[in-house]
């Protein structure tokens, strides 16, 4: 005998239907806010490497040493000076001391740190007495090096659009007096700026075969 038989769609079948649908909506959301997450994260991760690869500073024009003959009448480079400004995407550099350093190389010593901080001003004109004096008013007597923020705010940040000056000494005391101790003719020299965070920038010069007695010169 045929018999019909119908099918019945029960309440616990469409109990387990509506969890199964819960379920895999739980799923995917779990899914797709990792992936947005691991995708942010591996932004995250790029941005710093590429800032951590760059330099924080850039050059803003060119190196100018001075020169002057030490006791056996050898010219030596005496004081070098650096134009620098942020580098592109950079908002600040802070130039505090405790904040910055600068690494001196010479042909047979090496400056570890030779930075003592930032000055409210310098000489419009600088000469090798100006110069001196500098050093002198920071109570600074031998090597060291000081940065002056030219067009800045009166802080110790160097910001964007801003430009600063880093004076650089190299000498040493003999008896009363302070001779140069930087390169001479036909020598290179290294100079290294650590700032807080980015890469460090890096600046070698050789100096020129001729050098004059006393006076100024362009490394370029």
């Amino acid at each position: 005998m045929p018999r019909n038989r119908k099918g019945t769609f029960s309440v616990e079948a469409a109990i387990i239907l509506i969890s199964f649908a819960v379920i895999a909506s739980a799923l995917a959301f779990v899914i797709i806010n990792m992936g947005f997450f691991a995708a942010q994260k591996t932004k995250s991760t790029m941005e710093t490497g590429i800032q951590e690869a760059s330099s924080a500073l850039e050059l803003d024009g060119s190196i100018l040493a001075y020169v002057e003959q030490n006791s056996s009448d050898v010219p030596k480079v005496k004081y070098i000076i650096i134009p620098v400004k942020t580098s592109v995407a950079r908002a600040s550099i802070d130039f505090s001391a405790n904040n910055f350093i600068i690494s001196v190389t010479l042909k047979d010593k090496v400056l570890v740190n030779v930075y003592n901080g930032t000055l409210s001003s310098i000489p419009d004109k600088l000469d090798g007495t100006t110069l001196d004096q500098i050093f002198t008013n920071a109570g600074t007597s031998g090597c060291g090096a000081y940065a002056v923020i030219l067009n800045g705010d009166g802080d110790s940040v160097l910001e964007l659009n801003e430009k600063a000056i880093i004076i650089i000494r190299l000498v040493e005391q003999v008896g009363t007096s302070f001779e140069p101790i930087g390169p001479g003719s036909y020598e290179s020299i290294k100079i290294e700026f650590k700032s807080g965070e980015g890469a460090t920038l890096r600046i070698i010069r050789q100096i020129m075969p001729s050098l004059p007695n006393q006076g100024f010169m362009d490394l370029g």
